[in-house]
């Protein structure tokens, strides 16, 4: 099966050797790429806090790119991930001490209410990027539990000339990878501006989750699926 992947690399040639050793072809269009602002994390976290957040791994790179004695406050803290790619990434950048939510905001908020327990004096610090998905934020407002935010990378678009797309694009892929809700948007566009040149009738958007998939464009809601949680194996079942 001819799959596309739109995820940023290196997450996308991952995907990729994954989709070769089941006997898939990848093409490979990544629509997003992370650019990191280490400057966010040159204050170390505060004194008292609690534990360390994050919902991508994207996060994970960006702090390696700080030096060494730079990073060793934040290894030193308990670390809550939103899914088991996110904690793969943790375990890499050097932390011990990782518990692994259900893969979306609000189960990793429901995870660190339970086993931080009560709020402590110092928020939770929570490294992240733009955009994204405000569920983990929201999910914490009404509870006693603050968060330090650290903006530590910024998702950009990729800007691919049209005769590129159309050269990935054929022949069509039978299935289409799309892991954010920002990919989802990027792929309306691409459609929008090159629905003409490009059948897309009986391609399947495979998404991450029903929420991704509702970013989409209304026509493609028919064409898409999602596992019952957000988990990239569950994901490729599908294919």
């Amino acid at each position: 099966m001819r799959v596309l992947v739109t995820r940023p690399e290196p997450a996308s040639a991952r995907t990729a050797a994954e989709l070769e050793r089941r006997g898939h072809v990848p093409v490979l269009l990544p629509l997003m790429q992370a650019v990191h602002r280490p400057e966010a994390l040159m204050r170390a976290p505060r004194p008292g806090t609690p534990a360390l957040a994050v919902t991508s791994a994207e996060a994970m790179r960006a702090l390696q790119t700080l030096p060494e004695e730079a990073r060793e406050a934040f290894l030193a803290l308990p670390l809550f991930a939103v899914g088991h790619a996110t904690a793969r990434a943790a375990r890499e950048a050097g932390f011990g001490n990782v518990s692994v939510a259900d893969g979306d905001g609000r189960s990793l908020a429901k995870l660190l209410i339970v086993k931080t327990g009560q709020a402590s004096a110092s928020p939770i610090l929570y490294l992240t990027g733009t955009p994204r998905s405000q569920d983990f934020e929201a999910a914490l407002a009404d509870t006693a539990h603050s968060l330090d935010i650290r903006e530590c990378y910024h998702m950009h678009p990729v800007a691919h000339e049209g005769e590129e797309i159309i050269r990935q694009l054929t022949p069509m892929p039978d299935a289409i990878l799309v892991y954010s809700s920002e990919t989802a948007r990027r792929l309306g566009e691409i459609h929008a501006k090159m629905h003409g040149s490009l059948d897309w009738q009986k391609t399947r958007f495979l998404c991450l989750s029903q929420k991704i998939a509702n970013a989409l464009p209304a026509k493609f809601h028919r064409m898409s699926q999602w596992p019952m949680e957000p988990s990239e194996d569950l994901l490729l079942l599908l294919l």
